[in-house]
């Protein structure tokens, strides 16, 4: 890998561009799970029936008994990433020490590993409303600045009809997406736009909802609207370990290593919790 020594620079660094996580809002609300001593964990559900009407004679007066039905899915974690990267003493001399090895660590997790989480996070979610077919009637045709919010008022009837609580939804938007929104005529509380930030990423709300703005690139393509309950997605760390090694055989320097063990996973009840739409 080439080096670049300085012979006349400043001791500063042209950094990265970089985001705080924009889903840490929504993890782990609703159900945390204890991944001690294993890699996978169970969860149950449990079924209801219907009312009937009362029989005032006979013997079974409440309706035919029948056992109460349970389903159970098990949750095993897949996301095992790790990095790792060697600084040699004389390049880090003769760098003016830019190459420091807790600050490249810091810059790695917040430029690398928490990009990574989130989109992780948000294709789990967007994949599941795929393959549950949770997406808004009007889903395949690109928002303009007269359609943008009644895409989301349609997308908040559908969880309405679901019964999801409507604290705590949140909607997470492409930047054209936004945009289109805040030129909508129909949208008459552009006020709420600039609402004070109350989750990471959060540009304002609309509706109620959160309105969560990120990259294109954070969500799968043609994607526009992600809107999901606080309460569904589940997404355990089980541990992340960062060391920065100081003797190491055959290295005059330090080794830097990463490694991270985590996943995302949708419950089926609390998926109900999520709606997508996308562009043509």
């Amino acid at each position: 890998m080439a080096q670049n020594f300085a012979s006349k620079y400043q001791k500063t660094v042209d950094e990265v561009f970089r985001l705080k996580s924009v889903t840490t809002g929504i993890v782990n609300k609703g159900i945390r799970l204890d991944y001690t001593g294993v890699n996978a964990v169970s969860i149950y559900g449990v079924a209801t029936v219907s009312e009937v009407n009362y029989v005032r004679s006979g013997s079974n007066r409440f309706g035919s008994l029948a056992e109460l039905d349970t389903t159970k899915q098990t949750f095993t974690l897949s996301q095992d990433k790790a990095f790792t990267y060697t600084i040699d003493r004389g390049n880090y001399e003769d760098s003016m020490m830019v190459t420091e090895a807790g600050s490249t660590l810091k810059r790695q997790i917040e430029v690398v590993c928490v990009p990574n989480t989130d989109i992780y996070r948000l294709t789990t979610l967007h994949a599941y409303a795929v393959a549950q077919s949770f997406t808004a009637a009007n889903s395949g045709t690109t928002s303009t600045s007269s359609t943008a919010y009644t895409k989301l008022l349609d997308m908040q009837s559908i969880l309405d009809n679901k019964f999801v609580p409507t604290e705590g939804r949140v909607a997470f938007v492409t930047p054209a997406y936004l945009s289109f929104l805040k030129l909508d005529a129909n949208f008459t509380k552009a006020s709420d736009i600039t609402t004070k930030n109350l989750i990471s990423g959060q540009v304002g709300e609309a509706d109620g909802v959160k309105i969560v703005k990120v990259p294109s690139s954070y969500l799968p393509a043609k994607a526009e609207v992600l809107l999901v309950h606080e309460e569904v997605l589940i997404a355990p760390h089980k541990f992340d370990t960062y060391r920065i090694l100081k003797e190491v055989q055959g290295v005059d320097g330090w080794v830097v290593e990463g490694r991270r063990y985590y996943d995302a996973f949708v419950p089926t009840n609390r998926g109900k919790g999520l709606v997508i739409t996308q562009t043509a």
